[in-house]
Order: C-alpha cells, then sequence, then structure tokens
C-alpha cells in the first residue's frame, strides 16, 4: 500500500471510529433508562459522595428513593448500600445511606452496609459474597450497564437495574466515563475463584 493508501485507510479509521464510540455510548445510554428491575432477593444501591455534613447529595438521594420505592413495593426484600469511606471527610457513605432509609421505615434487619465499596467492582464482589438469588442494581441511568456487567461477571444471577428518572446535562460526561470503563472492565476483571 503506499503512501495515499495509507493516508486514506487512516482519515477512513478516524472518521468511523468516533461513530462506533457514539453508537457505544447511545447503547449504553439506552440500557440504562430503559433498565425494569425484577423481583429480587435484594437492591444494591451503589454509593456516590455526600455532604461534609453528612447527607446525601442529590445524585445519592435519587438512588436512595429509588432504592426505597422497589422495598416499599416488595419487589426486594434486602437492601444492601454500598460506599467508601470519603478520604477528604472521612464520611463513612453506606452508614449514612442507611440511616436514610431507616429513618424511612426500612427496619436496621433489611439492611447490609458494605462501607468498603470503594468502587463497582468491589460492590459486585461482595454482593458475589452474599450469593444472592438475585439483585436489582440501583445507580443512575448512565452507570447501570456497568453495574449489571459487573455483578455478573462476580456471579450474581439474575441481575436487573433500576435508575432514578432525573436526568442533568453534566451526566453526559459520565456518560462517556461508563462507556470507556466498561470495556476496560471487560478487558481486567476476572471472576473469582
Amino acid at each position: 500500500m503506499g503512501r495515499r493508501g495509507w493516508v486514506v485507510s487512516g482519515l477512513t479509521f478516524g472518521a468511523v471510529l468516533p461513530g462506533l464510540f457514539l453508537l457505544w455510548m447511545g447503547f449504553v445510554a439506552f440500557r440504562g433508562v430503559s433498565a425494569v428491575p425484577e423481583r429480587s432477593e435484594m437492591a444494591v444501591i451503589f454509593g456516590t459522595a455526600v455532604t461534609a455534613k453528612g447527607q446525601p447529595r442529590p445524585a445519592l438521594r435519587e438512588r436512595l428513593e429509588e432504592g426505597l420505592r422497589l422495598w416499599r413495593g416488595s419487589l426486594v426484600r434486602t437492601v444492601m448500600v454500598s460506599g467508601a469511606i470519603e478520604s477528604g471527610n472521612r464520611r463513612d457513605e453506606a452508614r449514612i445511606m442507611a440511616n436514610w432509609l431507616m429513618e424511612r421505615g426500612v427496619p436496621e434487619a433489611a439492611i447490609i452496609v458494605d462501607s468498603h465499596g470503594n468502587n463497582t467492582w468491589l460492590t459486585a464482589l461482595h454482593v458475589a459474597r452474599l450469593h444472592p438469588q438475585g439483585a436489582v442494581v440501583v445507580t443512575q441511568w448512565f452507570h447501570v450497564l456497568r453495574a449489571e456487567w459487573a455483578l455478573e461477571r462476580a456471579g450474581v444471577s439474575a441481575v436487573s437495574g433500576a435508575a432514578p428518572s432525573r436526568f442533568r446535562l453534566a451526566e453526559l460526561w459520565y456518560l462517556f466515563r461508563d462507556s470507556v470503563a466498561l470495556p476496560v472492565y471487560v478487558l481486567t476483571k476476572a471472576p473469582p475463584g
């Protein structure tokens, strides 16, 4: 192939690749916004940042409201709250999430607190160790597909998703990030055992 052929091939590849990635992002978004939770043993609410005063930020509050809706509707028997202990303010996201749910009537016995869910993969491994007979991931729409994949890869069967219906323009950045992160997970995360 001559120099001109290489240039044409490079330009073609450079034009096709972004289009394919946009299609992939569309698929990730579609899977998230069309997620339908199925009756399962547990809901897994993924943590995210809290305020310095220990209150859920809006995105986390929306996840908690969605998890509470699933529990009140008897779609799940238990709720696992999984989050990190934040490095800056030392707030325990999972404990804050559990307290929020208990203040709204969820009994402590129905809540599993995972304060070491520092990322999606760690949360998935923690859920798999519990051997649930099914789980609903509760997170924002852009994260549903990766969270479902992680639980399935970790060994959890019958995984479905639920996401709050609210949309923020800033979430397009997170859609891009998750669209990159999922293929990385596929290439780097091995099933346990």
